[in-house]
């Protein structure tokens, strides 16, 4: 059996490497990559559960910033503030950094026939990418008629009235509590 030091390298190793890869396949937002992202650290790796993954999404939305901050709770969760850190340097820097890289060469480049084809066919895609998001949360969240109400209404709140996104989240948290679910 390997000395601890050794099993927490190897295991933010593994941390760093999962979100690297997922990190550039964001391709139309973090919640594109939902899907994978929840194979890779329930199913493969069992970092967290299902459960503890759709709460993690939850209350990173209570946070600024990225949606995609639910990595930093998973790397805390697999080891700590160490994993944190790894998780999300690994999901946030590479994107990061081809964002910046490529958003001063794109105002340039999308003049171009090839470029606003490009952007166009890009659009339903990540839009599929977001729904296929979506749908593995509402897996993981929605497993009653009291949960599928509350989804609903939320989805109502989000999209018929301005209320902000933490709003919604820390009335549906009180609403869950209320009910006892």
């Amino acid at each position: 059996m390997a000395p601890p030091a050794a099993r927490l390298m190897r295991g933010l190793a593994t941390l760093a490497w999962t979100f690297l890869w997922l990190s550039v396949l964001c391709v139309g937002g973090g919640l594109g990559v939902v899907p994978e992202l929840q194979r890779q650290v329930v199913t493969r790796h069992e970092w967290v559960t299902a459960r503890e993954f759709v709460d993690g999404y939850t209350l990173s939305q209570l946070t600024p910033g990225p949606t995609m901050l639910v990595v930093v709770f998973v790397g805390y969760r697999a080891y700590g503030v160490p994993g944190a850190c790894v998780a999300g340097l690994a999901m946030f820097l590479p994107t990061s950094s081809l964002t910046a890289f490529i958003a001063r060469r794109w105002e340039r480049l999308r003049t171009h026939p090839w470029a606003l084809a490009a952007e166009q066919g890009l659009a339903p895609v990540g839009l599929g990418l977001m729904a296929a998001g979506v749908y593995t949360l509402a897996r993981g969240g929605v497993h009653d008629a009291a949960t599928a109400a509350l989804a609903a209404v939320a989805t109502l709140a989000l999209t018929a009235e301005r209320v902000p996104p933490p709003a919604v989240v820390l009335a549906g948290g009180v609403a869950g509590w209320l009910l006892g679910l």
